[in-house]
């Protein structure tokens, strides 16, 4: 353990750090959990607004929130409006202007978001989210923290875990001075950037592996992975593209007759590992090992994310 982390209403908090967690013996079984939970939420017919889960969507998704949560009628520099979700996602450095104004457009048609007039500014509109797009939110926040409670049982993260909405308030408001850390961490993987940028690139990777694709042994075929293209809302030819640019990355080979059969390389699960450290550490490279009684914490894990790149269209 390192130095903690002084946490309102709970006082010293000791922090483990990304190494600690990695090299826990139970760290197997966690990340199943985290993709399996990642997968629920990012699977046709539950991620938000009928579209698959591009990366850039994920983060607009939730800095709403995030603004959302930090909103005060008195401030006007916390009002979330369309300019400043724009402006925020733009310091990620990927969406355009364009593709975030279709999104919100979407976001509002199929009830995830709601258009309100700011009290006494009747030429102003504010982006609400909708308890449709909190109550996923939620899901959200807890499938990052279901790893968290294999790893560390004791306390664990209930607050997480029960979809608490304190919680989810407390983590969004907190979220918000974080920006540029989640935006610097994730430009420190740029060996992956393109599967960070492509819809639902890693999660289907990340799902290959579980599926056994990691080993040499692995005797899993492409025509085996025809059932993920429907699941993550995307076209076949899309998968096939995002192992075409796996090997060409030498992240993943091919073996056996014809070279039927599929695996990934040490060098993606390095490169997967780096970014976790990234997401479990992003504010000051450590991870709370529990959250305070009113569920705030002193890290960012939950708004960082594998999906969270641009808003890339189904293609590489």
């Amino acid at each position: 353990m390192i130095a903690g982390s002084v946490i309102r209403g709970v006082g010293e908090v000791e922090h483990a750090t990304p190494e600690q967690i990695l090299a826990h013996p139970d760290f197997a079984a966690a990340r199943r959990v985290f993709v399996s939970e990642h997968a629920k939420v990012y699977e046709a017919g539950v991620f938000p607004a009928q579209f698959g889960a591009d990366a850039g969507r994920v983060t607009t998704l939730a800095i709403i929130v995030c603004q959302h949560a930090n909103y005060d009628p008195a401030e006007r520099a916390t009002w979330p409006t369309l300019s400043l979700l724009k402006e925020t996602v733009a310091r990620f450095g990927f969406a355009s202007p364009r593709l975030i104004d279709s999104f919100v457009a979407r976001l509002v048609q199929t009830n995830y978001l709601e258009l309100r007039q700011q009290p006494g500014d009747s030429r102003v509109r504010l982006l609400f989210p909708t308890e449709r797009l909190l109550a996923w939110d939620r899901e959200w926040k807890a499938a990052h923290y279901a790893p968290l409670d294999i790893l560390y049982p004791d306390p664990g993260f209930e607050p997480a875990r029960r979809r608490d909405l304190d919680f989810q308030a407390a983590h969004a408001r907190s979220a918000v001075a974080a920006f540029d850390a989640i935006i610097a961490m994730m430009w420190s993987n740029l060996e992956i950037i393109v599967f960070l940028s492509s819809t639902s690139a890693l999660i289907i990777l990340l799902t290959l592996s579980e599926m056994g694709g990691s080993g040499p042994e692995s005797r899993i075929r492409g025509s085996d992975l025809v059932h993920l293209a429907p699941r993550f809302a995307v076209s076949l030819s899309h998968v096939r593209n995002i192992l075409a640019v796996a090997q060409e990355r030498n992240f993943l080979v091919r073996s056996g007759p014809r070279n039927a059969y599929i695996h990934l390389t040490p060098p993606l699960g390095r490169r997967v590992r780096s970014l976790r450290r990234g997401q479990l550490g992003a504010e000051r490279s450590d991870l709370p090992a529990r959250p305070s009684a009113s569920g705030e914490t002193g890290c960012l894990h939950g708004l960082i994310d594998p999906q969270r790149i641009p808003l890339g269209r189904d293609r590489l």
